[in-house]
């Protein structure tokens, strides 16, 4: 097409850019820049990607026509640039001869990176991989909760926002304390990172689960992810992205009503803090009061969270921010429902709770955290990040277990009162060098960092022996009085993980990309109790990464990787009393990715395996001679291994117009060396789907979705009789009324057919949770 008949088909009165708009764009790369300018000043914008590409967009901040934003963007990278009516045409002079453009498209109602304000299911990148990158130019699956879809399906919780998301299984092991599994492989705390940082806290998705509302999206990598975190599973990486301030002042509140006396009211402000917009702040608070179905269970939780961005220069952004969290379970139920002693389910009701009405569970975090980002030029920039917190969490529980008798109907004790104190205290420190060179006629990325977490528990408890008999089908919540608390019995832990990485992405030609990495690791653990000190260290632990991406065409690209992992195991020792060797974890993955309908859709297919080689497993030929691990002596060597393999598909964002999609079909087998699946509750087959759809013509008021969570059955024989959980598909639905401008009503449903399942089993005496019944909540939303 040339470029005359473009604009005179696209021409608007010129008076358009006399009108002023509210911009908040900070100083990044110049392509992305652009997304956020055409969005936040209705542009279309024409340009070739080869004009841009390694150029530097300044920030642009306050109110200003069209032209001031782009000459105040433009202000240090060389690209002229030229206005037809509300197109702005880049890299072409301005004496509008015709011409045929290559590759352009920019959009106004296009967004860059951050998801909030986007109404999308998708993401247009990520920076789990410390740099901003596309979901395409990631050589591994990667899935994207956005701002959107945790707004419409009410996801207040990490733990909530992880058992929606493709790929991933849930287990859960205590009321508020629970486990998720990728590929089988278990996502322990140290998988989890916060804008990139490490060593962020302590039972992130269980019993001090951060609160969803201060994070724009959530980030989920599957498969080793040695480069990013050093130690850990293979199973995968999970990254949080905090909300950040706006110049733009917005206002939202939030306010939530659902079954089982569940309330909740939300409110998020930002705006900048000086007239040029060079300061900017936002605050949220919130608190949920929440009922539940079980039997007197009850949670409080209030949240605060403040963040200030400040611009020491054009290029430099200095960014401070605290975070404060709590909550106080009454009811507390510890341990779950039991079982049959023939391994069957016993048809209990579904609010049933062993927990004594005395039972409580408290928690706090405090959390400060900074960051400073500087761009040096157009193609190199640094960033330092740094964050403290300081946590406690309390509880006292008496918990039940015990097998049911088919014959007698009884079997279930309270065992003991547990008491608990513990105070934690997480550290983080992150560094890197991101940046573009050119050589052989081609642009080259690189990625050079350090980084380093430190955490600290000091964990005191104390028990007290019950032993009395529960009958569960008509349980006694005050069976047992509260008991005084003996004297404390104490144990210290301090988990330090530090490590230096690269990243270099090679273009072998314009379509074939090369992606070489590495990082080298060390691991410090040390534990102190009753005056013995027990210590473990890994040193110089090499993770390497291999990838290689080809674009196909403009839509679709191949891709294969490898990466693997170690997982320090201080836990298990040896019949010679010294300590495991790590055991190692490899991934290997191979699909295609496509950016669809000019972006609005991301599509991806997957095939991979992963092996966990030097897995702790008991030495039975030395039984009894370990001491120093267990009362039992039991002792272990590096004999395990472990296999995951199977197949990722998922497609998120807008397949059709006013539709969007969050979609995922896993496909998995485990094995361990006995042959048996390594993770019981990861099923061979497990669907995710979220969806909303907005009306058009006179209906546009009105958005209606639903979804569903589907998984197969499986069957678990860790324990002597095996254990039984059939396939489910939960389905759920959504309604919303957008009243006026500013505010908007919506009805969602749970578990709309009310399917009476378990979901998470354990054994015959303890372990297994009923999934919620059906359920409604009421929102009501204003945004300003």
């Amino acid at each position: 097409m040339s470029l005359g008949g473009l604009v005179l088909a696209l021409a608007f009165q010129g008076e358009v850019l006399a009108e002023e708009f509210d911009f908040d764009i900070p100083a990044q790369a110049l392509n992305s820049a652009l997304k956020e300018l055409g969005r936040q000043g209705d542009l279309q914008i024409l340009y070739n990607p080869d004009d841009v590409n390694g150029k530097l967009g300044s920030a642009v901040h306050g109110r200003l026509t069209p032209e001031q934003a782009v000459a105040d963007l433009l202000k240090k990278a060389d690209v002229a640039h030229s206005f037809e009516a509300n197109t702005l045409i880049l890299g072409i002079a301005a004496s509008a001869q015709p011409m045929n453009l290559g590759p352009v498209a920019i959009k106004g109602d296009h967004f860059g990176i951050t998801t909030e304000g986007s109404g999308s299911y998708a993401a247009t990148g990520v920076i789990i991989n410390k740099t901003s990158q596309s979901l395409r130019d990631t050589a591994q699956s990667v899935t994207v909760v956005t701002r959107q879809l945790m707004n419409d399906k009410n996801l207040t919780g990490l733990d909530e926002v992880m058992a929606q998301t493709p790929g991933i299984t849930f287990s859960q092991r205590n009321f508020g304390s629970h486990v998720f599994s990728s590929r089988g492989f278990a996502l322990e705390d140290e998988s989890y990172t916060i804008d990139g940082v490490a060593g962020q806290g302590y039972s992130v998705t269980g019993w001090m689960t951060p609160d969803m509302e201060i994070y724009d999206r959530v980030e989920v990598l599957r498969g080793a992810a040695g480069l990013l975190i050093g130690a850990g599973n293979p199973g995968g990486a999970v990254n949080l992205v905090r909300k950040r301030p706006t110049a733009i002042p917005q206002l939202s509140i939030t306010t939530r009503a659902g079954s089982w006396d569940q309330y909740r009211v939300d409110l998020d402000g930002s705006s900048k803090l000086n007239d040029s917009g060079s300061v900017r702040g936002r605050f949220v608070t919130s608190y949920k009061d929440r009922g539940s179905f079980i039997d007197g269970l009850q949670k409080t939780a209030p949240l605060l969270y403040g963040i200030l961005e400040t611009d020491l220069s054009e290029d430099t952004t200095l960014t401070l921010g605290l975070r404060h969290q709590s909550a106080d379970i009454h009811g507390f139920s510890i341990f779950g429902l039991p079982r049959y002693s023939n391994g069957k389910a016993v048809d209990l009701s579904r609010s049933t709770s062993l927990a004594q009405d005395w039972n409580r569970h408290q928690t706090r975090t405090d959390e400060v955290f900074s960051e400073l980002e500087t761009h040096f030029d157009e193609n190199w920039s640094g960033t330092l990040s740094a964050t403290h917190s300081d946590g406690a969490f309390e509880q006292k529980v008496a918990y039940a277990q015990g097998a049911i008798d088919p014959a007698t109907q009884s079997g279930s004790r309270l065992v003991k009162t547990l008491f608990r104190s513990d105070a934690l205290q997480s550290d983080g420190f992150d560094s890197h060098l991101d940046g573009r060179f050119d050589a052989f006629g081609l642009t080259h990325q690189v990625t050079v960092g350090g980084n380093w977490s430190e955490q600290k528990r000091d964990s005191r408890y104390a028990t007290v022996n019950a032993n009395q008999p529960l009958d569960i089908f008509n349980t006694d919540h005050n069976a047992i009085a509260e008991p005084a608390r003996p004297a404390w019995r104490s144990t210290d832990y301090s988990d330090k993980r530090y490590g230096v990485y690269s990243n270099l992405r090679l273009s072998l030609t314009e379509s074939l990309s090369l992606i070489m990495g590495g990082r080298v690791s060390w691991y410090d653990y040390q534990s102190q109790s009753a005056g013995v000190t027990t210590r473990a260290q890994e040193n110089n632990q090499v993770t390497p990464f291999l990838g290689v991406i080809y674009d196909l065409n403009r839509d679709w690209s191949w891709y294969a990787s490898y990466t693997d992992i170690f997982l320090p195991q201080s836990g298990y020792r040896n019949a010679s009393g010294a300590f495991l060797e790590p055991a190692i974890g490899a991934s290997h993955e191979t699909g295609i990715k496509g950016e669809l309908f000019d972006k609005r859709l991301n599509v991806s297919f997957a095939l991979f395996y992963v092996k966990q080689k030097d897995v702790a497993v008991e030495d039975d030929a030395h039984a009894g001679q370990c001491l120093s691990n267990d009362a039992y002596g039991t002792c272990y060597l590096n004999g395990d291994i472990r296999r995951s393999k199977g197949i990722d598909m998922e497609i998120s964002g807008e397949p059709l117009p006013g539709l969007q999609t969050l979609a995922g079909y896993t496909f998995n087998l485990t094995r361990g060396s006995d042959g048996q699946s390594i993770s019981a509750e990861t099923p061979r087959h497990m669907l995710r789907l979220s969806s909303s759809y907005t009306l058009p013509g006179t209906w546009r008021r009105l958005t209606v979705g639903g979804g569903v969570s589907a998984q197969s059955g499986y069957s678990e024989h860790e324990t002597t009789q095996p254990i039984d959980n059939p396939g489910r598909a939960i389905w759920d639905a959504r309604a919303s009324w957008k009243i006026d401008e500013h505010w908007s009503v919506a009805l969602n449903g749970n578990n709309l057919l009310d399917r009476k399942y378990y979901k998470a089993t354990g054994d015959i005496d303890r372990g297994n949770y009923y999934g919620d019944p059906r359920n409604y909540v009421l929102t009501l939303r204003g945004d300003f």
